[in-house]
């Protein structure tokens, strides 16, 4: 990197907007909500553009909102759009849930939620959301064209394994050489 438009131009992925991939933050957009977020796409067609925040824990937990619910694992803000309604991706296959890609699903129902809560030991990996993100047609192709985004690939470890202060880092990181000067530039650019 030679020049300052060097460092700050944002070179796309080149990879297409689909189901199951991920959104990543350009460090350079300061949004106060998206700041360093990695969004997973759960829904993407001509119609609905929806995703999940999967790196922005927050402090309620699920039986704090379902009371009748015995998991304790904290709830993720999926994003700005607050509805009355939990979102959950995990590891559980079956026809009931949305297959995003190989491990990773979405959706979930009283079995699942049984299961979870009676095996907390399982080999199931879950995250669930209160809210979520939503885009109208088109508004997420012209951020991306404007350089709030760039879109990566999601895989379980980076979505379960992760700890959430590390996920934009890892996927930051899984860009490969190009996008590493990212991890240079301060979190909170209006700081400096």
């Amino acid at each position: 990197m030679n020049t300052v438009e060097d460092f700050l131009k944002v070179k796309p992925t080149n990879l297409d907007v689909l189901e199951g991939r991920i959104l990543i933050a350009v460090p350079f957009y300061n949004d106060p909500f998206f700041n360093r977020s990695v969004v997973l796409l759960t829904d993407y067609d001509d119609k609905n553009c929806v995703g999940l925040i999967l790196n922005k824990k927050s402090t309620y937990r699920l039986q704090d909102l379902l009371p009748e619910i015995k998991i304790k694992e904290s709830l993720y803000f999926g994003g700005p759009v607050v509805e009355k309604m939990i979102f959950a991706v995990h590891n559980f296959p079956s026809p009931n849930f949305s297959k995003l890609l190989p491990g990773i699903y979405t959706g979930f129902d009283d079995n699942l939620l049984k299961m979870v809560e009676e095996n907390p030991n399982s080999e199931i990996d879950f995250k669930f959301f209160i809210g979520y993100s939503g885009w109208y047609p088109g508004q997420l192709q012209q951020e991306i064209e404007q350089n709030m985004w760039v879109v990566g690939n999601a895989n379980p470890d980076l979505i379960f394994k992760t700890e959430p202060h590390k996920i934009w880092e890892n996927a930051v990181i899984n860009l490969g050489e190009e996008y590493l000067h990212w991890l240079q530039v301060p979190e909170y650019l209006s700081y400096n």
